[in-house]
């Protein structure tokens, strides 16, 4: 597996380049977002995510050269894309999420997460990622190393707000490795606090 060992957010500006003509708003995820999150990169990386809203996912084949980029999906309605182009250094992924007006929505079974898109939004240098406190929900429970990593790098650098949120929405979702929202109750999580950029 190709992986970056010089420690640098290349992979990232070079995906972040590639989806400059993007007309819809996009999100760099995962272990690149907590490292940007932080400022710098503290681990190695196998690949590069993105998170974009599904209802806008016309955007990839509308907005970018089709000369540049290919894109690819596994079924009829994939909710995971793969990014192929030369100009990229990791493989990258688009990963397709649901939103309800100006709000991020995670479902799971009848229950949903939610809270707006403006707030789940951190920039560092110009490059949007996803804020810290969104991907650890994701990574808390899981047992895999790498997440574990960014556990431990991303909570130091939480505010009060940021941990309080994150500490009320893990109280909702079952043990597990991850974290999946109860399918049991119907639950709602809105945090409307307005965002800052880093």
């Amino acid at each position: 597996m190709k992986t970056i060992s010089n420690y640098s957010f290349a992979p990232v500006l070079a995906a972040c380049s590639l989806l400059s003509d993007l007309t819809v708003p996009h999100w760099i995820i995962g272990g690149w977002a907590i490292d940007l999150a932080v400022g710098h990169v503290t681990r190695e990386h196998a690949d590069v995510d993105i998170m974009l809203l599904e209802r806008d996912k016309h955007a990839l084949w509308n907005d970018l050269p089709e000369a540049e980029v290919q894109i690819t999906g596994h079924g009829q309605q994939p909710r995971r894309l793969t990014l192929h182009s030369r100009d990229l250094l990791l493989p990258t992924e688009v990963f397709l999420v649901q939103a309800d007006g100006t709000f991020w929505v995670h479902r799971r079974g009848a229950s949903r997460v939610q809270r707006p898109l403006a707030d789940i939004t951190r920039h560092r240098d110009g490059i949007p990622f996803l804020a810290p406190e969104v991907v650890l929900l994701f990574k808390m429970r899981s047992k895999a190393d790498r997440d574990q990593h960014d556990v431990e790098t991303a909570l130091p650098v939480l505010n009060a707000e940021q941990r309080s949120w994150l500490e009320d929405t893990l109280r909702l979702l079952p043990r597990g490795k991850t974290a999946p929202l109860p399918e049991a109750a119907s639950v709602e999580v809105v945090y409307e606090k307005p965002p800052r950029d880093l």
